[in-house]
């Protein structure tokens, strides 16, 4: 089961993990949706186990020797399209993994789960992590856009996991990524309650705990930032040597304005509510204002374009009814003439957006929507559905064009 991202034809751990994720509480209903899921974590468990390091993989395997020199310095070749090392990846994968097992009606979870494939990615996902701790001394991983011959910006043991980029694709400023590590920590929570139930390997028990631990200490210990006024709040990127990125976020997920959606229960909910105020301010230099849409830029994305993604994350973590509704109008009316979500989306111009068919930010609105209207999007979805399969066998008396059918298929939900 392999599940590009959208515009691009590689598949992402992250990305394809959130894609698959509004299926998981319709496989009772569903039952075909349990091999597609299953197919897809499989797919995910082999790339993983291929290389732990990579963030993104082909769908079919491709001959490093044929590849340019260029492609083979940053590691392609193989199963591997980008060797981007995000620590999100794996988090997402045992999350996945979490998910499957915790959606109810699902017949035999452990059945599936105690497939060998699928803890061995869990078990070296924990190793690498571990290893990852002690960046300097312990890790093999070297990336030509990393300074310093490719090991990345110098950092000191603070117990949090090391990551090389963050989950938009940028490089980090400095290796530890606090909400990153909040989410991992999470996910090594559940990873243990998996394994206590199914997989039951006392080595992995003991891993797991303790780089949780060791990852949670680190996130009090070296995670916060105090301001000028006495107020603290959470750090984006740590060094452990004592530098910190403050008041900024990245617009993709995990971040700091998503902590309440991790699952990662440790949080501080005064400090949070400081930090989520001051990155969504004038005090970030990637928070945008404007008459189409107002939140969170990126660094690879041109100055003055908000993230459809940040914008629903402002809207599901936020207590303000109004202001859910208002971020709903304003990403309808945000759609770049295809009726679809974006990467990114100019503030003052409706029509300028950077990636045509970004299939993670359709996803999330659909939680959006669901989460603010407690309703499924499954019948308006059937209907367009069945549509498209008409003008597709031939039924019915729509004279569409070659064209626009094809769209129409390529963008079904």
């Amino acid at each position: 089961m392999f599940v590009a991202t959208g515009d691009i034809d590689d598949m992402w751990i992250r990305d394809s993990s959130v894609q698959l994720a509004t299926y998981f509480p319709r496989m009772a209903s569903r039952p075909a949706l349990k091999r597609v899921l299953e197919g897809a974590m499989r797919t995910q468990a082999f790339y993983i186990t291929q290389d732990p390091y990579a963030n993104a993989y082909g769908e079919a395997w491709r001959d490093a020797a044929k590849l340019s020199k260029a492609d083979r310095v940053i590691g392609r070749g193989g199963w591997v399209s980008t060797r981007n090392y995000e620590l999100d990846s794996g988090a997402y994968f045992l999350n996945m993994l979490w998910n499957y097992y915790a959606t109810p009606g699902v017949r035999a979870p452990s059945q599936f789960l105690n497939e060998s494939q699928i803890f061995d990615a869990a078990a070296l996902l924990v190793d690498v992590w571990t290893r990852e701790q002690k960046h300097e001394s312990l890790s093999p991983y070297r990336y030509s856009e990393l300074p310093r011959g490719g090991l990345g910006p110098e950092t000191a043991f603070t117990g949090m996991t090391w990551s090389g980029y963050r989950p938009s694709d940028d490089p980090q400023t400095y290796g530890y990524n606090v909400p990153v590590n909040m989410y991992a920590a999470g996910a090594l929570e559940r990873a243990l309650e998996i394994n206590a139930k199914v997989w039951k390997c006392p080595k992995f028990a003991a891993a797991a705990a303790k780089l949780a631990g060791e990852i949670r200490a680190g996130i009090d210990t070296h995670g916060v930032v105090t301001h000028e006024d006495g107020t603290k709040s959470y750090a984006y990127e740590v060094d452990g040597l004592g530098n910190a990125l403050a008041d900024f976020d990245d617009p993709n997920v995990p971040s700091l304005l998503s902590i309440p959606l991790l699952g990662y229960p440790h949080y501080d909910p005064a400090m949070y509510a400081t930090t989520r105020a001051r990155v969504l301010s004038t005090k970030n230099d990637w928070f945008f204002e404007g008459p189409v849409l107002t939140g969170l830029g990126s660094p690879h994305t041109p100055p003055g374009y908000v993230w459809p993604l940040a914008v629903m994350v402002d809207a599901l973590t936020t207590a303000d009814a109004g202001a859910r509704v208002a971020a709903l109008r304003a990403l309808l009316r945000a759609q770049c003439g295809n009726g679809l979500m974006h990467e990114s989306v100019s503030a003052t111009d409706a029509s300028a957006c950077t990636r045509e068919w970004f299939e993670w930010a359709n996803a999330m609105f659909t939680v959006l929507y669901e989460d603010t209207f407690k309703e499924r999007c499954d019948a308006a979805a059937d209907e367009h559905r069945l549509e498209v399969i008409k003008v597709r066998e031939g039924v019915g008396s729509d004279p569409l064009h070659y064209e626009t059918l094809e769209a129409q298929i390529r963008y079904l939900p």
